[in-house]
């Protein structure tokens, strides 16, 4: 699977706006009965919007992601500075997205950056901050 982002200039400066996940599907593609856990350490690289060719892509909306069950858990501790820990993983509910496009051929995920920063509680900017 292929990580990258679509960033854009905004205002004035270049902000990433959606996260793109690609399926390899020489090694299985996405496996639509579990869900999948993403890692928010990167590295990234970047998508452009030639790049979705005439591949089947969707949007993973607001009510297919989550943070993972052990990251909750956690999250009753505190990190140094006595702030709750981040979460370093975004979940995506596959089997949900499966069955509103059942039977589609999905090569293309598309997540909206500001849907991730709400489920995960922290924006963009501190995301790259930790993980790049």
């Amino acid at each position: 699977m292929r990580m990258a982002l679509y960033c854009d200039f905004v205002t004035d400066e270049t902000r990433p706006l959606q996260l793109i996940l690609r399926a390899d599907y020489d090694f299985g593609g996405f496996d639509w009965s579990n869900i999948l856990y993403l890692p928010l350490s990167g590295p990234f690289e970047r998508f452009e919007p030639e790049e979705f060719e005439d591949q089947l892509g969707v949007s993973v909306l607001l009510e297919d992601l989550l943070v993972p069950k052990e990251h909750r858990a956690a999250s009753e501790g505190t990190r140094a500075d006595g702030t709750p820990p981040l979460p370093n993983k975004l979940g995506i509910d596959l089997p949900r997205i499966a069955n509103r496009h059942p039977g589609a051929e999905i090569t293309i995920l598309i997540i909206q950056i500001p849907d991730a920063e709400e489920v995960l509680g922290y924006g963009w900017r501190t995301w790259l901050q930790l993980y790049h």
